[in-house]
């Protein structure tokens, strides 16, 4: 039993200094631990701002979208009421260059009844002779005022 006397005392000691040494080595240990919890910790509030910034991208990405889907949905609206309004415009145009062109042949036909009539058709003035319905009256037998002056107002009103 003496042998485990003196063993123990160098045990302790051995033991002391393990225990020593096993504080020295826990203190950076436990500094490691510390650095790393707050690695870990940045490391998660990081990508936490990071799914954050990503899910605030992809809404305001998807309003981008809605809004150009919107605003190319009324691009297209006023393009198609444009073109409606252009072929009414366009139907319009038409009907008044039918209209035009049918005056144009009634003026026409106008001129060469004038010239039948014998009215000298000028361009500046149109010269009607005075006595010519007093002539067609006459000839007529018409020698009452009423009937020359029913004729003189159906007539169209020209510079004399």
């Amino acid at each position: 039993m003496v042998e485990t006397r003196t063993a123990s005392p160098m045990a302790e000691a051995d033991i002391t200094a393990m225990k020593e040494t096993h504080r020295t080595q826990q203190t950076p240990l436990q500094q490691l631990h510390a650095e790393l919890d707050q690695e870990k910790e940045a490391s998660a509030t990081a990508a936490s701002e990071s799914m954050d910034m990503i899910l605030r991208l992809q809404n305001e990405k998807a309003a981008v979208k809605m809004e150009a889907s919107h605003y190319k949905r009324m691009a297209e609206e006023k393009i198609g009421h444009a073109e409606k309004t252009l072929e009414v415009f366009e139907e319009l145009m038409y009907q008044k260059e039918m209209e035009t062109t049918a005056l144009e042949v009634h003026v026409l036909a106008y001129k060469q009844k004038l010239l039948a009539l014998g009215v000298d058709i000028n361009i500046n003035e149109l010269e009607f002779p005075h006595d010519l319905l007093l002539n067609r009256s006459e000839q007529n037998g018409e020698d009452d005022q009423s009937s020359s002056k029913r004729r003189l107002l159906s007539l169209p009103l020209f510079a004399l």
